[in-house]
């Protein structure tokens, strides 16, 4: 769940060994040339179907997770779908990983260790409080508002990275942030009793979790620059996956009898699976041929295709002024994309 953002950097050559070349490009010569015409408009097509797969994925997680949010404690059911996913990301960096990029990582572990922690405390903050939102709103709102995670990236950016300090000076991000506000303030709002109801606490958590979120990717951005986002997630899951337990541990005590039927179990872990598992591989399976801004434009689809789903299965309904509040916030997301160096 939204993991995309992770990949922040440009994505390494093959020589720092993490993508695959294309096919095409395997001979050299002149004559690799037509072929190369002929293949990448294929590759690009599939490319961005592999990103669109994620975004239908990572839209339907958040309603799997407030469907079964009624069956389980929110650090347990975040524990589990977390523990089930590492079942999928190490198997996945393994398949990709090349010799001298698994020689680099053991080189250089004393060093990564002390930052995957302060990254995996992180990533604590951004789950705990968006799953924990979602046991307090529907799923198509907390989408909506979590795209404030876009602004939240720049102004913690002008922090980390000189490169984005200019864009504070720039009025279309003046003009982003503008709209980005107006647009919180307005799919908060209730038209009577139109409208997905809103939670002040729900809504305070998925702002903490927009925050979290981009203070995360800023910290994978300046610490783990080069290294492949299949390492980095399946390094950082790792790391936090026991936080959860602890956690439940620390609220609830041994508590493992839960109110869930089978199916609500079976629900929850395929939620960790698919949303986290396979919604990673695709996405950044697709970045390599769309680069990281074309990658992150195509997942602001998201809140929308979210809002559908759970619409069918809990009859949300925003109201115009949410869904013109919505739009305000995709656009400010959009623009801000747009601005950010490639």
């Amino acid at each position: 769940m939204p993991g995309a953002a992770l990949s922040t950097h440009r994505p390494p050559l093959r020589s720092a060994g993490v993508y695959r070349a294309s096919p095409s490009c395997a001979t050299l010569g002149h004559s690799t040339a037509p072929l190369r015409s002929l293949s990448m408009p294929t590759a690009y097509r599939r490319a961005i179907l592999l990103n669109l797969s994620a975004a239908v994925i990572w839209a339907i997680t958040p309603v799997m997770i407030s469907y079964v949010g009624s069956g389980f404690p929110v650090m347990f059911q975040t524990f589990a779908r977390y523990l089930v996913a590492l079942l999928v990301l190490w198997p996945l960096f393994f398949s990709v990983a090349t010799t001298v990029e698994r020689a680099r990582i053991r080189a250089s572990l004393t060093h990564l260790l002390p930052r995957m922690a302060l990254i995996a405390v992180a990533n604590f903050c951004f789950q705990a409080s968006f799953t924990g939102s979602l046991y307090l709103m529907l799923p198509g709102l907390a989408m909506l508002i979590f795209q404030s995670a876009a602004i939240f990236g720049v102004l913690l950016g002008f922090v980390f990275f000189a490169d984005e300090r200019p864009l504070l000076r720039k009025p279309r991000f003046h003009a982003a942030v503008t709209l980005a506000v107006v647009g919180v303030v307005m799919t908060v709002s209730v038209e009577g009793s139109a409208g997905s109801l809103v939670s002040a606490a729900g809504v305070a958590l998925v702002l903490s979790a927009a925050l979290s979120w981009a203070a995360l990717t800023a910290m994978v951005r300046a610490w783990l620059p080069g290294y492949s986002p299949f390492f980095v997630n399946a390094a950082v899951i790792t790391f936090v996956t026991p936080m959860f337990l602890f956690s439940h541990l620390a609220a609830h005590g041994a508590q493992w009898q839960f109110s869930a039927s089978p199916g609500l179990w079976a629900l929850m872990l395929l939620s960790g699976l698919v949303g986290i598992g396979l919604g990673h591989s695709l996405y950044y399976r697709s970045v390599p041929a769309l680069g990281v801004s074309l990658a992150n434009i195509l997942q602001l689809s998201r809140p929308f295709l979210t809002a559908f789903f759970s619409f069918l299965v809990f009859a949300e309904r925003l109201s115009r002024l949410q869904m013109l509040g919505g739009v305000l916030l995709i656009v400010a997301a959009y623009t801000v994309t747009t601005l950010r160096p490639r």
